[in-house]
C-alpha cells in the first residue's frame, strides 16, 4: 500500500483539500463513499461536492512518502504551501499510534451503543456479508459515471504497479484463510 500526501481539487474554483494516508487508495474510497452518501465529516468539502457535482473533483497524489512516520510533517508542508480552502484546520495531525484511555474507550462504547443501527441498515449489512449487493441501480450508475474516462499517466501507472507489487497474501496467510473458511462452512452445515 502506498503512503502519500493527496489532494482533492475542485476544478471550477481551484479550491482543494489536502490530506495524508498510509493507504491512499483506501482513503480515497472512503472520501468518495462519504461524499456520495452525503455524510462526509468535512462540511466544506461536502457542500462543494453537492453544489458542483462529483465530476468536478480530481483526486491527485502530491507526494509519495516512503516512511509513514513522515506523513504528518509532509502534509503540514503541503498545507502551508497550498493553503487549502476545504481543510478545516491549518494544522495537520493524525490519531496514528495514539491509544485512547480506558475511560475514553468506555464513553465511546456507550455512545456507539446508543446510536445503534436501523433495522434496514442491519439488513443491508447482513446482505453485504452474504455477497448480495445493496446498491441501487442509480448508485451503481453514478459510480460508473464517476470513474468513466479516467486515464492515468504512464508515471502514475508505474507508481501504482510498483506499490502494489507484493501486496497479495503470503502462502501461509492463504492457508490460514482457507482453514478459517472451511471451519465456517462446516459450522454452517452443522446448523
Amino acid at each position: 500500500m502506498a503512503s502519500a500526501i493527496y489532494a482533492i481539487v475542485n476544478n471550477v474554483t481551484r479550491d482543494m483539500y489536502v490530506g495524508s494516508a498510509v493507504a491512499v487508495n483506501r482513503r480515497w474510497n472512503a472520501h468518495r463513499n462519504l461524499l456520495f452518501k452525503q455524510c462526509h465529516y468535512n462540511t466544506r468539502l461536502q457542500r462543494a461536492y453537492n453544489k458542483y457535482g462529483a465530476n468536478t473533483f480530481d483526486w491527485e497524489i502530491i507526494q509519495f512518502v516512503d516512511d509513514k512516520t513522515n506523513l504528518i510533517s509532509r502534509e503540514q508542508f503541503w498545507m502551508d504551501f497550498f493553503k487549502p480552502t476545504y481543510n478545516g484546520r491549518p494544522i495537520a495531525n493524525s490519531p496514528l499510534g495514539t491509544k485512547a484511555s480506558i475511560e475514553t474507550r468506555a464513553k465511546m462504547s456507550v455512545s456507539a451503543k446508543k446510536r445503534g443501527f436501523s433495522d434496514k441498515h442491519k439488513q443491508n449489512i447482513s446482505k453485504a456479508k452474504k455477497g448480495v449487493s445493496v446498491m441501487s441501480e442509480a448508485q451503481k450508475a453514478h459510480l460508473s459515471n464517476v470513474n468513466k474516462g479516467k486515464v492515468f499517466s504512464a508515471e502514475t501507472r508505474e507508481k501504482i504497479r510498483t506499490t502494489s507489487t507484493g501486496r497479495y497474501h503470503t502462502d501461509e496467510a492463504k492457508q490460514k484463510i482457507s482453514v478459517a473458511a472451511k471451519a465456517r462452512w462446516a459450522a454452517k452445515k452443522g446448523q
